[in-house]
């Protein structure tokens, strides 16, 4: 039975199908690789001959960063001969920074545009899934909110006390992250309907800043990834829904986003070996553990596909 997974795209659809439907979250696209082949049947990056060793500069995304960082130091442990460095700034710095040569691996929330990045090398590697949830700062208790609620809070203004929702006679404060932001260009375009951001804005792309000027921002309220999400903070519902598979298979949930990892190829045993390791079961489960939604778990199988 053919895997069949779950599309959103700016038009950039390197080493995917070419479908060239962007019908939301809701458009498919058949199999990158059959998925349990993907996960299970893959030959291990140790079965090389050759030891595999090497320096790995990985940089971007922040919301990839937590996993990232975990099977950089797993891969480490399993390769002593290999030096994985990772680091946050935002999508845009990461692919930036790949097309620069400056890292090996750009991770990105979002397609990379290839009116920006026209360089045909560049190579997209999605390793997983991330779901987004609103955050609110601890006093604040309102369980869910409206897409259009939220489009009168950081767009519209109409909505600017909480007391309007429900909640106390407060202000709201909403924390926007900066425009290298893959999860704002992602909030910007699947919650807002492509509105612009008012509010706090924040000078860097730091998923941790937001949850801690969430935290401690009387009546203020933002947006992370799934894997940043903690007791200090407050989460709130999108129409009444979570952010599951279910939900997000079904396209009852809209605030997700693929994790890309972008490279510029070339014969790198250590780059293959990582981005392989990357799809293993155990990163995969990992993965899972953090909040992600691994890879094989967008299977849809039985969901009509939709014609290009």
């Amino acid at each position: 039975m053919k895997s069949i997974y779950l599309l959103r795209s700016s038009g950039q659809k390197r080493r995917l199908a070419s479908s060239k439907n962007l019908l939301r979250r809701a458009a498919l696209l058949c199999c990158l690789l059959l998925g349990t082949y993907v996960l299970t049947s893959c030959s291990a990056p140790g079965s090389q001959s050759q030891p595999i060793t090497g320096k790995l500069r990985v940089t971007g995304s922040t919301a990839l960063l937590p996993l990232a960082q975990e099977a950089g130091k797993l891969f480490e442990q399993q390769y002593p001969g290999t030096k994985i460095e990772v680091s946050g700034g935002g999508s845009g710095h990461g692919l930036d920074a790949v097309t620069a040569q400056q890292a090996e691996i750009g991770n990105s929330d979002i397609y990379a545009n290839p009116a920006i990045y026209p360089d045909p090398n560049l190579t997209d590697h999605i390793v997983c899934v991330t779901p987004f949830e609103m955050i609110t700062n601890p006093g604040i208790t309102v369980p869910s909110l409206t897409q259009q609620q939220i489009i009168d809070i950081f767009s519209t203004g109409k909505i600017n006390n909480w007391s309007q929702l429900g909640g106390p006679d407060l202000r709201i404060t909403p924390i926007v992250r900066p425009s290298n932001s893959g999860t704002r260009a992602t909030f910007r375009k699947y919650i807002l309907g492509g509105r612009d951001e008012k509010g706090t804005l924040l000078t860097t792309d730091s998923s941790t800043t937001v949850r801690d000027t969430v935290a401690k921002t009387p009546g203020a309220i933002g947006y992370v990834a799934a894997s940043y999400v903690a007791n200090a903070i407050h989460t709130v519902e999108i129409d009444n829904q979570k952010g599951t598979v279910s939900t997000i298979a079904s396209g009852k949930y809209n605030f997700w986003s693929y994790e890309h990892m972008y490279t510029l190829g070339g014969d790198d045993a250590a780059l293959e070996a990582f981005l392989q390791f990357m799809l293993s079961s155990g990163v995969q489960q990992k993965a899972q553990e953090m909040g992600y939604v691994p890879i094989n778990s967008m299977q849809t199988p039985g969901v009509a596909s939709v014609s290009p």
